[in-house]
């Protein structure tokens, strides 16, 4: 599996890291540390939370108007509809915020990867084999090269193709400016560090877990 993520904050964090990710790529450690760096997983906390609290208060605002709907129709009392919709849809925007502030902080997370370590060419290399390599063997097989397209509002990161644009077009402004910390010559030898490979595929256990 090719995977990384974050945990915790400046002070005090984590970064986590499949096998096959360390033996396979380079340039994403350095995204993963932008994101601790910008606080990233604090304010993608706190959207979780108001998108949480939006759900939350939707739920409530609807059974309040099921336990008044008596009174509601057979009464002069009125309720505007606008009013009711925002009820009903309050979470679904909500969650679509979350979504569009991700992908925003993503984007962000990328560049500073690339000026922290000079060569925005690793993290871009990293980002287009993930996308080979991510999608399920239907894909592999019918759709070679490609991904299932997902709407864009939808969408936890950025599309692919646009992250790799946005890294690339960074070259210029970095040339010369600072050193990369390597390169394919002077990277060190993951395998000689980690030993033998890890080829046992993750099973589910009673705890819910994947490992």
């Amino acid at each position: 599996m090719l995977n990384a993520f974050a945990a915790g904050t400046r002070e005090q964090s984590a970064i986590a890291v499949t096998d096959g990710l360390l033996r396979q790529l380079d340039g994403v450690l350095a995204h993963e540390v932008s994101n601790i760096r910008s606080n990233d997983l604090w304010v993608m906390g706190l959207a979780d939370l108001f998108s949480r609290a939006s759900s939350l208060l939707s739920l409530l605002g609807q059974f309040l108007l099921l336990l008044n709907l008596q009174l509601i129709l057979f009464s002069p009392v009125t309720i505007s509809w606008w009013a009711i919709l925002l009820l009903i849809f309050a979470p679904n925007l909500s969650a679509l915020a979350q979504l569009a502030l991700s992908r925003t902080r993503e984007y962000a997370a990328d560049l500073n990867a690339a000026r922290l370590t000079g060569n925005p060419e690793a993290p871009a290399r990293a980002l287009a084999r993930i996308e080979r390599v991510q999608g399920g063997w239907l894909e592999r097989v019918f759709l070679p090269g490609r991904r299932i397209p997902e709407p864009s509002l939808l969408r936890r990161h950025p599309q692919t193709e646009k992250r790799i644009e946005r890294l690339r077009a960074l070259k210029p402004e970095l040339e010369g400016v600072t050193r990369p910390l390597w390169n394919r010559d002077t990277r060190p030898d993951v395998d000689a560090l980690l030993g033998s490979r890890v080829r046992r595929v993750p099973h589910w256990h009673m705890n819910g877990l994947w490992y």
